[in-house]
C-alpha cells in the first residue's frame, strides 16, 4: 500500500512517514489494500513494517482507536469480471468511448465502499471469509434468479456458483445483504421470482431487501441475446405482483422485503406510493424509493429555504432525463415558478447516444444536452443533475462540464437533489 499524501498535523506526519513509503504489515499482518489497512489500524499498539527506497523501517506506535494516523492511499486496483451478463450494459455501450467504459467490474470491496452490486459468482473463500473477518457489511448482491439454469444463462456462465450456500455462509455471520433483481420479461419473472423471492426470504433478516429492477436496454445490441422491453402494460402487471409478495412478506416477515424501482412507476404511469412502503429506504442509490424521497425532502425542508421574491427578473434552465421530467415539473418546477421574478424553465432531454429507450438522468450525456439546449433562452444559468456527471466532472461521452458552459455560453452547475441550491448558486455566478 503506496502513501501518496500524509494529512497535515496527523500521526502520520509526527511520525515522519512520507509519501511514496510503502505500508507492508501491520502487526504482523499483511496489508493488501486500503479495507485491509482500515481493519488493522483501529488497534491502539501498533507495530507498522514500511518499506522505504529498497529498506524496511519499524514503527512502534501507540494512538487512539479512531486515528487513522492521516495517510492517503492509491487507488484500488479494482477486480474484475469472469461473468458474460446477457444484459451487462458494459456491453451496450458504443465504440469509440475511454477505455474505462468497457471494463466490467466485479469486486466485493467496492460493494461494502461504494454500494456496487456484485454477483458473487467468483469469489473465493478466502474473501468470503475476509468479509466475515472484517465485518464488510452491508453488501449488495446481484442474484437475478436463484434457479440455476436460469441464474447461469442470465450470468453467461457454465458452472452452478452456489449462491444460496454463500449468502447462507454470510448471513450466519453477521453480514447484511440488500439483493437486486434485473427483471428480463419472459426469463426470471413468473415462477422463476417466485422462487428466487421466497428463496431469499429464507435469509431474513440477513438479506434486508430485495430490489427489483426493470432491465435496461440500449440501441446498440447487435449480435447480443434478444430481451424483450419491459412495456406499460408490463409495468403494471409487476407492479401488482410486487405490492402482492409485499403484503405477505409483510405479514410473515413485518417488512415489505420487495420494492419495484422507481422506474416501473413511471413506466406504468402510476403514482408513487408512500414513504412507507420504502421501510427503511435501503436501496434508495438503486433508485428505489429516489423520487419520493426526493419530494418528501423538498416539501418538508427545501421549501422552507426558498425566497419568496428575487430581487429582479431572473430566469433558468433545469434539465432531466425523459423518465423523470413529468414528476420534476409538477411536483418541483410548479413550486419553484411560484416565485415572484423567477422563471425556472424544465427542458427534458432525450437520450440520442444509447437510444431513447434510456430514460434515467444518469446516462445523460454531454452532447444530448448541448443539442437540446443550444438554441434556447437559457437564462441566466442551467442546473441538471449531478447523477449524469462522475466525481471529475466529465460526463459519459467525455465531455466536461466546463466545455458544456463554454459551448452554451452560460454558467451550468450540478444539483444533488438540492432545488434550494439553485439560489445561492445563482449568487456565485
Amino acid at each position: 500500500m503506496k502513501i501518496i499524501a500524509i494529512d497535515n498535523a496527523s500521526t502520520g506526519e509526527e511520525l515522519g512517514l512520507r509519501v511514496n513509503d510503502e505500508i507492508v504489515r501491520i502487526n504482523g499482518q499483511r496489508v493488501r489494500d486500503v479495507l485491509d489497512y482500515r481493519y488493522l489500524v483501529t488497534d491502539e499498539e501498533l507495530e507498522l513494517e514500511v518499506k522505504r527506497e529498497g529498506e524496511t523501517v519499524i514503527y512502534e506506535i501507540e494512538k487512539e482507536t479512531d486515528d487513522s494516523l492521516g495517510l492517503n492511499f492509491e487507488p484500488l486496483k479494482i477486480r474484475g469480471c469472469g461473468n458474460d451478463c446477457i444484459f451487462c450494459f458494459v456491453d451496450q455501450n458504443p465504440k469509440g468511448m475511454r477505455s474505462t467504459m468497457y471494463f466490467r467490474d466485479e469486486d466485493f470491496r467496492l460493494s461494502f465502499l461504494s454500494g456496487h452490486y456484485v454477483t458473487l459468482s467468483n469469489i473465493s473463500r478466502v474473501d468470503l471469509k475476509r468479509i466475515v473477518q472484517q465485518c464488510m457489511t452491508p453488501l449488495f448482491i446481484s442474484v437475478h434468479a436463484t434457479e440455476p439454469k436460469i441464474r447461469k444463462f442470465l450470468l453467461g456462465i457454465n458452472f452452478d456458483d452456489r449462491l444460496l450456500d454463500k449468502i447462507a455462509y454470510l448471513t450466519e455471520n453477521g453480514i447484511t445483504l440488500n439483493t437486486q433483481i434485473v427483471l428480463c420479461p419472459e426469463i426470471n419473472d413468473g415462477e422463476v421470482l417466485h422462487k428466487t423471492l421466497w428463496d431469499l426470504a429464507k435469509f431474513y433478516p440477513g438479506v434486508r431487501s430485495v430490489a427489483i429492477v426493470p432491465v435496461g436496454l440500449t440501441k446498440h445490441r447487435e449480435g447480443l441475446t434478444r430481451i424483450a422491453p419491459v412495456t406499460r402494460d408490463y409495468a403494471r402487471q409487476l407492479l401488482r405482483i410486487a405490492d402482492d409478495y409485499a403484503a405477505e412478506f409483510r405479514r410473515k416477515l413485518d417488512t415489505h422485503f420487495v420494492y419495484p424501482s422507481d422506474e416501473f412507476y413511471i413506466i406504468a404511469g402510476e403514482a408513487l406510493p408512500p414513504a412507507a412502503r420504502y421501510d427503511a429506504f435501503d436501496q434508495m442509490e438503486n433508485g428505489v424509493g429516489m423520487l419520493r424521497d426526493l419530494l418528501n425532502d423538498f416539501q418538508k425542508k427545501q421549501i422552507n429555504r426558498l425566497p419568496q421574491v428575487l430581487p429582479k427578473p431572473t430566469k433558468v434552465t433545469l434539465v432531466t432525463a425523459t423518465l423523470a421530467g413529468q414528476f420534476i415539473q409538477e411536483n418541483i418546477v410548479s413550486r419553484l415558478a411560484e416565485i415572484e421574478n423567477f422563471t425556472p424553465e424544465l427542458v427534458v432531454v432525450k437520450n440520442k447516444f444509447y437510444g431513447e429507450s434510456i430514460t434515467v438522468t444518469g446516462l445523460l450525456t454531454g452532447q444530448d444536452i448541448f443539442a437540446a439546449l443550444h438554441e434556447r433562452d437559457l437564462g441566466a444559468a442551467v442546473f441538471l443533475p449531478k447523477s449524469c456527471l462522475n466525481d471529475n466532472n466529465i460526463f459519459l461521452d467525455d465531455w466536461k462540464l466546463s466545455e458544456l458552459s463554454e459551448k452554451l455560453g452560460v454558467p451550468v452547475a450540478p444539483l444533488q437533489n438540492d432545488f434550494s441550491q439553485i439560489f445561492s448558486l445563482l449568487n456565485e455566478f
